[in-house]
Formats: C-alpha cells, sequence, structure tokens
C-alpha cells in the first residue's frame, strides 16, 4: 500500500486492515477538539470505499470515497442515510483533506479531518464502525452529490477510538501496515459479508422474461387459436399479467433504496408504470369482452357489432404494450449501469425476436382474416341475423 507524507508521528491511532479489500483505515480524535482525523488506504477497484460510525446505517454518519474527475485526488463525501438506503450528502458536515491521490496500482490514499464530527459518535473502548465497498463501477467525480450504487461488501467492526484520543493528526507511525491495532471485525469470522441485490436480480430476470417470452407466446396463442379455443388465451394472458406484477413488486421495493429513483421519475419507472397501468386496462378489457360474447353465445344472439371494434382496439394496445416492454427493460438496464456488452446483446435478442415474430403476426393475422370471410360467406341465415326477414 502507498503511504502518503502524513502529519505528526504520535501513537494515538486505532487501525483496521480488511485483507479481503486490502484497505486501511485509521482513526485519531484530537484530545484539544471535536474533529476525526482519518487515514484510509483503499484499491480503486470499486465505486467507492464507505467507513460508517455506529451500528447501522440509519442515522449514520458516513464517510464515502471515490475517485476524484481528474483521477489525480479523492473525492471524500460526509454523508448520513435514513435507512438501509443510499446515504444522502450532508453539506452542514466538512470534511478537509490534507492529502489525498491515487498511485499508478491504482491504490487510493486519504488523509483528512471531518471537523467537529466527535459529536455524531460514540467515544468507547468498543466503538461500534461500518465499513463498504462498492461495485465494480467506474465513478470519477467531483460531485459530492454523486450518485452511488449499493454495496456488494460490507462488514461490521469496533474500534477503541479511546485508545485514538491524543495529539491531534495521524502520523505515518500511526499506521500499523497491512495489520489491526485497536480495531476488530465483528461476526462472519471476521471477514466481509457479500452482498446481493436478490429484488433487483427478480425483477430484471421476471421483465425479461416477459417480454422476451410470456408476452410474445401470449400473442401467438390469441392470434392462432381463433375464438373456439379463447380460453386458452385467458390462461397466458393471466400468466402474462401474473408475471408483471410479480416483476413490480421487487422493482419498487430496490426504487426505494436510491435517491434517483425514490420519487418515481426515471424513464424506465415511468414508462413502466404507464405500461402497468395501460396492461391492467386491457387485462380487464378482455376479461369483459370474453364475458359479453359468452353472455350472448348463452342467449343464442350474436355479440354486438362494438365487440368487434373493441377487438381489435384490445390487440393492437396489447402489441403495443410488448413493445414497450421491450423498451423498458433496456432502460433498466442502462439504469442500473450494467456493462455495455449486456445492453447490446438484449438489444441485439430483442430485435431478433421482433424480426422472427412480426411476419408471424402477419401471417397469422391474414389466415384469421380469410377464415372470417369464409366463415361469413358460408354463414346461413338463422333469426338473430340483421337483415333477416
Amino acid at each position: 500500500m502507498a503511504q502518503l507524507p502524513l502529519t505528526i508521528a504520535q501513537t494515538a491511532v486505532s487501525t483496521l486492515f480488511v485483507p479481503e479489500s486490502n484497505s486501511i483505515i485509521s482513526i485519531n480524535l484530537p484530545s484539544d477538539s471535536d474533529d476525526i482525523n482519518f487515514y484510509v488506504s483503499t484499491p480503486d477497484w470499486y465505486q467507492y470505499t464507505a467507513i460508517g460510525f455506529g451500528t447501522a446505517m440509519p442515522n449514520a454518519l458516513m464517510l464515502v470515497m471515490y475517485a476524484s474527475a481528474d483521477r489525480k485526488g479523492v473525492t471524500v463525501s460526509p454523508r448520513i442515510a435514513t435507512g438501509n438506503t443510499e446515504p444522502v450528502w450532508s453539506p452542514n458536515i466538512q470534511v478537509t483533506l490534507h492529502d489525498s491521490g491515487i498511485d499508478d496500482n491504482a491504490d487510493m490514499t486519504i488523509n483528512g479531518t471531518c471537523v467537529g464530527c466527535q459529536t455524531a459518535i460514540k467515544v468507547d473502548s468498543t466503538s461500534p464502525m461500518m465499513f463498504a465497498v462498492g461495485p465494480d463501477l467506474d465513478l470519477s467525480s467531483d460531485d459530492l452529490d454523486a450518485r452511488i450504487r449499493r454495496h456488494v461488501a460490507y462488514g461490521k467492526f469496533t474500534m477503541d477510538l479511546i485508545k485514538a484520543t491524543g495529539p491531534g493528526g495521524i502520523g505515518s507511525t500511526g499506521v500499523s501496515g497491512n495489520a489491526s491495532s485497536g480495531a476488530t471485525m465483528v461476526g462472519n469470522d471476521g471477514r466481509l459479508r457479500q452482498d446481493e441485490n436478490k429484488a433487483a436480480t427478480a425483477h430484471g430476470i421476471l421483465y425479461a422474461i416477459v417480454a422476451l417470452a410470456v408476452a410474445p407466446f401470449d400473442s401467438l396463442v390469441a392470434g392462432a387459436m381463433g375464438r373456439r379455443w379463447a380460453w386458452l388465451h385467458g390462461i397466458t394472458a393471466s400468466v402474462y399479467f401474473a408475471f408483471v406484477i410479480g416483476a413490480m413488486v421487487p422493482g419498487v421495493l430496490i426504487s426505494r433504496e436510491h435517491v434517483a429513483t425514490q420519487q418515481f421519475r426515471t424513464g424506465h419507472q415511468v414508462l413502466g408504470l404507464l405500461t402497468i397501468v395501460a396492461m391492467t386496462v386491457m387485462f380487464v378489457w378482455g376479461l369483459s369482452l370474453s364475458w359479453i360474447k359468452r353472455s350472448a353465445k348463452k342467449r343464442g344472439q350474436e355479440p354486438p357489432e362494438s365487440t368487434h371494434l373493441l377487438g381489435g382496439i384490445h390487440r393492437w394496445v396489447c402489441r403495443v404494450i410488448w413493445v414497450l416492454l421491450l423498451v423498458n427493460v433496456g432502460l433498466g438496464l442502462k439504469l442500473s449501469e450494467h456493462k455495455l456488452v449486456l445492453l447490446l446483446a438484449y438489444m441485439a435478442l430483442a430485435l431478433g425476436l421482433v424480426i422472427i415474430l412480426v411476419p408471424i403476426y402477419f401471417c397469422l393475422w391474414r389466415y384469421s382474416k380469410k377464415k372470417a370471410e369464409k366463415e361469413d360467406g358460408t354463414h346461413e341465415l338463422t333469426i338473430y341475423d340483421h337483415n333477416y326477414h
């Protein structure tokens, strides 16, 4: 680990070494002020590295560190989270950087002071603290309010802040190298916990299945089965609707975790909600048309003429909904900052699916139209025909 020239050489320092992320965290509490001096050395492999003061995220002070815009220095953003959500930059908290940089081995080193921050922590021989690293995504910004993703690994530890109380600054002799001193990892056998965002994974997989498989299959069933097998379309449409609602639930849950999505104003969320509303209307619309037709058949009557127009609207709106689903899955991949190769692969798959299915849909439409014309031409008059005399 590269170490920057540090301030005062002294021993009033507690240090945690995290071998899994090859990170060093050292803390000093100057006895003549309410400041917190800190030294952090951590790889720039992650979107960010963060340390927090407390036992849990809600209302805890956190220092989030990521590369500056020119990648020559490090941005340190003091943040507070309202819950187990993305922490928000707190402009009332001031951080002074004495030195920071990124060396040739992509190691970030930070020597700074959180001004007046002792009032937000508990000074004890086993003060609770937190550590986290972000996903393998690039973040180079001078913006203290830059958006960050959910951590991929995190851990809790205790630090002897009484031992760390003494002359201000963290001296080079106070940093213990690749060893902990006055700090201990808590739980999980002293290792970081690997974090998985299962809700986000379920949301993405379910919507991809809907857009690439369930929706086009339902449309094929509706076009190929005809009136005699309308009940089969009712089953596939119900499965389709259930998949969409099932995919929406984890999407709403993960939206609450990030500042950018908490207000449901991103393009992916707006289009998703509009699509769900339209699909709900079309699902009820289809059930209503089916009920009207069955009721007329039971009475030995022809369905009202308006059902033909309403049925056509139903079919075309459902086709538009499918296209919107295809587009919105792509917007979701972009919003979640997946790698470009995955987004391009999805776009190629979606485009290929459209190219294959559109001619099939056209053939089914032509077949059903000719069949209807043939049936109308051979239809025998009954008392229910409008032109019967």
